[in-house]
């Protein structure tokens, strides 16, 4: 029975799904480590590098994968090769971009830079290099449906850099800087593995017209401004907090962002189905399907979650103490914070994708815009005031509830849709799953398969 039920749950939505628990258990295990064998303060540098050069990324992303994904998927082979090859041109010229910027920054700029940030940016532009190649695959893998692959990429790339942690753990090498080496050398690995089974087409850069490059420029920067601006949000906490307060107090701060993973796995799960069935409706002119959409996606996360919150809220410290250790129990409060507004997560996220969906991303930037104006201010006010980190889960709080707010009334312009029909629906779709999972059960009990 076991057997033949996994086999009917292979789809790409399931591949996708174990490739975001993959992602975050690697990345939790490679947390634990850090947090228990680094310094704080260290830590706390660790945590704020590693959001600058996922920023840097992320612009890199938003410009290229949502054009990347639009322009190739489904194409003639011969008009595919003229799209990846101008993405590839966009990619590397930009890439060397980083390079010139952060080793100018590192080399030549050293009298407002710390010691430990002079090796940080020596090393940010070599790692966005050697990122390029599997982010770029990932990305026409994406393309092409082959999320199988993708969960490949992120074993390496997560595991290796596990395995690589714990080798300095045992051969008693464990430092800031080896850890800085360890994350390059598995990113580089992770790319060496994409070349090797040429996920990357990068000979396609030959190919290359100038109307395509055009194409996906133009195309790449309505996606930047609002990607940028909502994963900007965790990047200024960090930022205000270290400016503020200390490294300490980042790494402290650190501790919910990893409880809030688990929702974000689920979120992002549910939010890869609902596009194209958003899509589909908007393609058809339906919009009382598009609000039906809506309401019943944002209904079943929020009835999802709700367990997970109640659960979290009540064994906050055991949590903290699994994942790290006693130093950082003084987080208890901010994880619950946090958790307790994770209600609104799904309402806001769905607020987002739905606006795109519709034609409508400039609301979707000014809701981003919005929230980051306020948490920027608020964090600083916040801080200022109360010189502690729960000030700054407050300000979350903030900008969250605006945000809905926000993002609620302008979609209320084009749809017809209350809460109510969102908890309706919700409600609705949590019996359909629990109902369609109980048939398969039955289909492969009654097949007599053990």
């Amino acid at each position: 029975m076991a057997f033949k039920l996994l086999s009917a749950l292979k789809n790409q939505h399931l591949y996708s799904l174990m490739g975001n628990v993959v992602s975050a258990f690697f990345n939790l295990l490679s947390f634990a480590i850090l947090v228990r064998m680094l310094a704080p303060g260290a830590f706390g540098e660790w945590v704020l590098f590693l959001a600058t050069y996922t920023m840097l990324d992320l612009m890199r992303t938003a410009l290229l994968q949502s054009g990347l994904i639009k322009f190739y998927a489904g194409v003639p082979e011969y008009r595919g090769r003229k799209v990846v090859g101008a993405a590839w041109y966009i990619a590397i010229t930009l890439t060397l971009v980083y390079l010139l910027a952060c080793g100018i920054l590192g080399f030549l700029a050293p009298s407002f830079l710390s010691p430990v940030w002079q090796q940080f940016m020596r090393w940010l532009g070599p790692m966005l290099l050697f990122s390029l190649p599997f982010n770029f695959a990932s990305w026409l893998l994406q393309a092409s449906h082959k999320f199988d692959k993708i969960l490949q990429l992120r074993v390496v790339q997560n595991g290796s850099f596990l395995i690589l942690l714990c080798a300095l753990y045992l051969t008693d090498y464990f430092t800031l800087p080896n850890v800085l080496y360890a994350y390059a050398l598995a990113l580089a690995i992770t790319s060496i593995y994409s070349l090797f089974f040429r996920w990357t087409q990068v000979r396609t850069i030959f190919f290359r017209t100038r109307s395509r490059v055009r194409e996906l420029v133009v195309y790449g920067r309505l996606i930047v401004g609002s990607m940028l601006t909502s994963s900007a949000l965790n990047y200024s906490d960090s930022f205000i907090i270290r400016t503020m307060l200390n490294p300490a107090a980042v790494a402290m701060y650190s501790i919910p962002q990893k409880f809030m993973e688990v929702i974000e796995i689920i979120l992002r799960s549910f939010v890869a189905t609902a596009q194209p069935a958003i899509s589909a409706a908007v393609n058809r002119n339906d919009w009382p399907g598009v609000a039906r959409a809506f309401c019943r996606y944002t209904g079943v996360v929020t009835i999802i979650i709700i367990p997970f919150i109640f659960i979290a809220v009540l064994l906050t410290k055991p949590f903290i103490l699994i994942l790290a250790d006693s130093t950082y129990l003084p987080a208890t409060d901010v994880v619950r914070i946090f958790l307790l507004s994770a209600i609104l997560y799904p309402i806001d996220r769905f607020l987002g994708v739905t606006l795109d969906m519709i034609n409508k991303p400039h609301l979707s930037f000014y809701k981003s815009v919005l929230k980051l104006a306020i948490n920027v201010l608020g964090d600083i006010l916040f801080i200022w005031w109360f010189m502690d980190i729960r000030a700054v889960a407050a300000v979350s709080v903030l900008h969250l509830v605006v945000g809905v707010a926000f993002g609620y009334f302008c979609l209320q312009k084009y749809l017809h849709f209350s809460w109510r029909d969102i908890m309706r629906l919700g409600v609705w779709e949590c019996r359909n799953i629990f109902r369609k999972v109980l048939t398969k059960l039955g289909y492969a009990q009654n097949s007599g398969t053990l």
